[in-house]
């Protein structure tokens, strides 16, 4: 993955494998993901591009519990929290997104609305409000560019450029060749009113927002 973010040019890719709790996509314990980011310390001291940034794709409860110990998290440049399960419930679920936002461990609440094309609606809630939250707690908003996903789709994006809140801009990629995906999440942007919206794509707070990837 590495290697073809670099052929595209990317100064930068973010490794976010799932937390432990996903077990069916074989989700990083913290051992492992301590051992990840040994290996990625090598790498990143062998070769200056792109940067690689130790990061994961952490499971939020409904409560907006993690389920991966504060101090290793620490250890990371970037962590992104994300809802895995009770994602087909049909009642206002604005206080679930309240209280993941306010996760202290996380940078970025990935593909907020949890939505996948023909297989599943995602979740509703109060967007005005969970955007405004966002902006208090200091969390981005993922857009997950994955085409199934465009989650968040461009009429939310329009809410988030008017409240103006951070936006992280995520391929999701599997595979090396879905690097490319980048490109729907800045043409959402676009759509939405970009010059509003600021896109920190896939960065935490710590560091410093840019489009250069």
């Amino acid at each position: 993955m590495a290697d073809a973010a670099a052929a595209l040019g990317r100064v930068r890719i973010a490794i976010t494998d799932h937390s432990k709790t996903l077990r069916i996509t074989n989700g990083m314990d913290e051992a492992r993901l301590i051992a990840q980011g040994e290996r990625i310390a090598a790498r990143n001291a062998r070769a200056s591009r792109p940067l690689i940034l130790k990061s994961i794709e952490m499971d939020l409860t409904p409560d907006g519990t993690g389920d991966m110990d504060p101090l290793t998290l620490a250890g990371l440049d970037l962590v992104l929290g994300a809802f895995h399960s009770k994602l087909r419930l049909r009642d206002d679920q604005t206080e679930r997104y309240f209280h993941g936002l306010e996760n202290p461990d996380i940078h970025v609440l990935a593909h907020p609305r949890d939505r996948v094309y023909n297989f599943r609606v995602g979740l509703s809630c109060d967007w005005e409000k969970v955007v405004r939250h966002a902006v208090e707690s200091g969390t981005a908003l993922e857009i997950d560019a994955y085409p199934d996903r465009q989650d968040l789709d461009v009429d939310r994006l329009r809410i988030v450029a008017a409240e103006g809140a951070w936006v992280s801009i995520r391929t999701d990629a599997h595979t090396p060749s879905e690097l490319a995906f980048l490109e729907i999440g800045v043409a959402a942007t676009t759509l939405a009113g970009s010059h509003a919206i600021a896109c920190s794509i896939c960065f935490p707070r710590a560091i410093s927002p840019t489009t250069s990837v």
